[in-house]
């Protein structure tokens, strides 16, 4: 699979501990880095985006109809942000962590100032083993 998302390791650590406790992981914020440049291969150590861009709250995450362990999330890029390109994505929970990470296809996000602006919607798919440990917190 040329783009894909892994779990990290803090994050298969907090989904394992929340599965056994009966508690969630609340997941807040979708980070985008365009990977200093050039694609890269991420890894379950990582706790950060190679070169983050830009970070904002997930609005939606929904089951998946077809596969009932994949978790789909959502965020909107808005309008008056861009001037970057987009290779790597990064899913974090309301404490900070890094819970997922991976490789995005290129995708440039212009600014007004260019001539050109969109609303830019990422969705991202990431399987777990129990989705009931997963949550949405804003």
């Amino acid at each position: 699979m040329e783009f894909y998302t892994i779990l990290t390791n803090i994050g298969k650590a907090k989904l394992a501990n929340a599965q056994i406790m009966g508690q969630t992981v609340d997941l807040t914020e979708i980070a985008l880095g365009d990977g200093d440049g050039d694609y890269y291969e991420p890894t379950e150590s990582q706790e950060e985006l190679v070169n983050e861009v830009w970070r904002g709250n997930i609005n939606q995450i929904t089951n998946d109809s077809e596969n009932p362990n994949w978790i789909v999330l959502e965020t909107v890029i808005p309008i008056t942000d861009g001037g970057f390109t987009i290779r790597e994505i990064g899913i974090f929970d309301d404490e900070g962590d890094m819970i997922a990470v991976g490789k995005y296809p290129e995708t440039y996000k212009p600014i007004l100032s260019e001539g050109a602006g969109k609303d830019l919607y990422v969705r991202i798919t990431l399987e777990v083993s129990n989705v009931s440990s997963v949550t949405l917190k804003i």
